[in-house]
């Protein structure tokens, strides 16, 4: 990294224009994209490190799949209610103390859950971390905007949303092999400690100047938001995949081991290809559904109406599957076709509301679709099959009933699409001359 400039504490130049932002894009600004892209890792990484370290903290902690479940939930539920005041604050404050605050906020909490020796201990632990990481992606995504032009948004928030991916698939596998070898409780120490050095190097970034105001939002523009009905259709269809994708991400590790009889380093390391899979949907989502949408006004909506169509039998197969090949195999289709809709489906909000009440309408689809989707799929999910398995079952007849809520996936992700069929003539009406909002 010797070509970029070390960060000093030098205050940033308040006389700083886009035209100069855009005639350097610095070899500074680079050097901030790479540390932030390198905390998206960490972050991704403390984020997804309970789903393979389910099963031994469920066997020690004597934890029924509800009580499993609820760890996701928390910390969906604590990230989502934290997400608005601390993008709020972000506007404020300086954003490399808001990030630097909350990697270390969330790191210190990551390595606190290899202290837990209770289940309320290991659920405060998880809590606080969402409340860490809600700090990070709306100060990060504020801060390289003023760090770059705005004909690099685009691939330099691709770039940054790298390491999501990269994250989300480290996670998955050091918490599979290293809880073989060191334990649960000593992983969460290993994987959370290192983001400690992070919050320094962010604390010593030098801070742009904000190149673009930001407008108070008023009662009265989330009222105007909240009365167009299509809004709501489009926010149900996405909590309804969200849900699917929030349950399976969290069991899907201990799942595998039980079902297929392989340790959880083998499982993590095999379900690797499933997480690529969800890089590739996300970019072919895109480019399918911006090339529809040339053509015809639902273009958007039609493409993730026919990915969750297609992804909804892929997900039932590999839930079913008998051999883990197999399931490995539907298991890629079903979450490169569920993975279509990030983008798409914030254009289709976008394109919803007034050009003045995007930024309201975006923030409260993105709280909605966690509140409703994600947030409580893991409890759900691990209650339901508590309820199927009934009480003292063996463990193969727990398992079977895991497998068997899992379904409920299925369903959620088929619905899905049944939503935006409903959601394109609304689309195409809008589309007309004077159409008014729907």
């Amino acid at each position: 990294m010797s070509h970029f400039p070390a960060p000093d504490l030098a205050a940033p130049d308040a006389r700083i224009t886009d035209a100069d932002a855009s005639a350097s894009a610095s070899r500074y600004a680079w050097y901030i994209l790479l540390i932030l892209t390198l905390v998206q890792v960490i972050n991704y990484i403390d984020r997804q490190i309970i789903p393979p370290l389910l099963k031994p903290i469920q066997e020690e902690l004597q934890l029924s799949n509800t009580a499993a479940g609820f760890l996701g939930t928390a910390f969906m539920l604590v990230h989502s209610l934290a997400t608005i005041p601390l993008g709020i604050l972000a506007d404020r404050v300086a954003r490399r103390k808001i990030i630097a605050a909350g990697i270390g906020f969330w790191s210190l909490a990551t390595a606190g859950a290899g202290f837990a020796t209770s289940y309320g201990h290991l659920l405060a632990a998880r809590g606080a971390v969402g409340i860490g990481e809600a700090a990070y992606a709306p100060a990060a995504t504020s801060l390289l905007s003023d760090m770059f032009p705005a004909r690099m948004w685009a691939k330099v928030i691709g770039i940054f949303n790298l390491g999501l991916v990269i994250g989300a698939a480290l996670g998955l596998v050091l918490g599979g092999v290293l809880s073989d070898k060191i334990g649960w409780r000593a992983c969460f120490l290993v994987v959370g400690l290192p983001g400690l050095l992070l919050t320094v190097v962010v604390w010593l970034f030098r801070e742009p100047p904000r190149s673009h105001a930001t407008a108070t939002v008023n009662r009265n523009d989330i009222a105007e938001v909240l009365r167009i009905k299509s809004f709501w259709l489009v926010i149900l269809g996405a909590a309804c995949v969200t849900f699917a994708a929030g349950a399976l991400v969290h069991f899907l590790p201990k799942l595998v081991t039980e079902v297929y009889g392989i340790d959880s380093s083998k499982a993590s390391i095999r379900l690797v290809p499933i997480v690529i899979a969800a890089f590739f949907g996300v970019i072919v989502g895109g480019i399918v559904a911006d090339w529809l949408h040339q053509r015809f006004a639902a273009g958007r909506a039609l493409t993730m109406a026919i990915a969750f169509l297609l992804g909804a039998p892929f997900l039932y197969w590999g839930l079913c599957a008998p051999t883990l090949n197999q399931f490995i195999i539907a298991g890629f289709m079903a979450t490169f076709f569920m993975s279509f809709y990030h983008g798409p489906v914030a254009a289709i909000v976008t394109d919803l509301v007034p050009p003045s009440l995007r930024a309201t309408a975006i923030g409260f689809y993105m709280f909605a679709i966690h509140l409703l989707g994600d947030m409580p799929s893991p409890v759900i999910v691990g209650f339901l099959s508590d309820v199927i398995a009934g009480e003292s079952a063996p463990p193969s007849v727990v398992t079977e009933a895991l497998r068997q809520a899992m379904l409920l996936c299925v369903i959620a992700t088929a619905l899905s699409g049944l939503i935006f069929i409903a959601v394109s003539p609304i689309l195409r009406r809008r589309a007309a001359p004077s159409a008014t909002p729907v």
